[in-house]
């Protein structure tokens, strides 16, 4: 199962998607959870320092994924052509949550033999005035596409804040997007827009409404009008939660006065239609591909879709 957490910034996305792997930890699940917010938040409420040579993004480790990825896939034409869409085909190696796994011993940190932690990375001092986060998040796309958990093992992402998903490929990778929400104007605002994006992404039936720092039944009833929707499950403003972070240490379920919002969330997801999600990914490819930036950079990478 693939699960993305977003929302505004600063609406606790992070912390419920750190919260959900050790939920998941603890019922004895395999996890790999990927640090995809260019502000880097997730790893280190796992406990993992984000080191910027071990970041799927820096230029060594992103090539070295790409190659093993690649296999033997004579359509995509060599490491170099790879685009954020570039979807698996015949001989393509593809990345499961098995021990010994290349791709998760050799870019992931483990918490134990069955939790693994990635991160994308951020901006680095040369980025300044010529990088984009976006070219960050191409191998994240990259890899989510040739990931293939099995069937209890869980992919869990705390994805960049607001809409950026909807920029290539993110939107369509996941079984399920949890749009973290507080009741306030502009975070119900930033979540009206991801549903609307959704819908007209043909994702929205993924997508789960979560509110947070939810203080009473006020907050509640702002969420149920602002959103017009009833949220999925709601977290009441969580004093454990502050205290662990005034104390230094990480976040964990025991730290809640309930955990069941996250228990709601794990019963919810169900493993998206595999069809569906492919020929979505191969409508976005194509739709890149006839991109003139892609076609001056990397040619006509239409054909790196399989026909059979």
């Amino acid at each position: 199962m693939k699960i993305a957490f977003t929302g505004k910034g600063g609406s606790g996305k992070s912390t419920l998607a750190a919260l959900f792997v050790g939920h998941l930890r603890a019922t004895g699940r395999r996890v790999l959870a990927i640090d995809a917010d260019v502000n880097v938040h997730l790893a280190p409420l796992l406990g993992v320092t984000a080191d910027r040579d071990a970041a799927l993004s820096h230029p060594a480790n992103t090539t070295a994924v790409r190659r093993h990825l690649l296999g033997t896939n004579t359509l995509v034409g060599g490491v170099d052509r790879f685009v954020a869409t570039t979807p698996p085909g015949p001989g393509s190696h593809l990345v499961t949550l098995d021990p010994g796994d290349p791709i998760l011993s050799g870019h992931g940190v483990a918490l134990d033999e069955r939790t693994h932690v990635m991160h994308v990375g951020t901006y680095e001092p040369e980025d300044i005035g010529g990088g984009c986060y976006h070219g960050h998040l191409a191998i994240l796309e990259n890899l989510l596409s040739h990931l293939r958990p099995a069937q209890d093992d869980w992919v869990v992402c705390d994805m960049v804040a607001g809409t950026d998903a909807f920029a290539n490929s993110l939107h369509a990778q996941f079984d399920a997007i949890v749009v973290v929400v507080e009741p306030t104007p502009e975070s119900t605002t930033v979540a009206r827009r991801y549903r609307e994006l959704a819908t007209a992404a043909g994702v929205d039936d993924l997508l789960f409404l979560v509110g947070n720092k939810v203080v009473d039944d006020v907050d509640v009833d702002y969420l149920r009008r602002a959103l017009e929707a009833e949220p999925l499950t709601v977290l009441a403003t969580q004093p454990g939660l502050r205290r662990a972070r005034q104390e230094g240490r990480c976040p964990v379920p025991g730290d809640l006065d309930d955990a069941s919002p996250l228990r709601a969330i794990a019963g919810h997801v169900q493993p998206a239609d595999g069809h569906r999600r492919t020929a979505r990914l191969h409508e976005l490819h194509f739709k890149l591909a006839q991109k003139d930036w892609i076609r001056s950079a990397h040619g006509d990478v239409s054909g790196q879709v399989s026909r059979s």
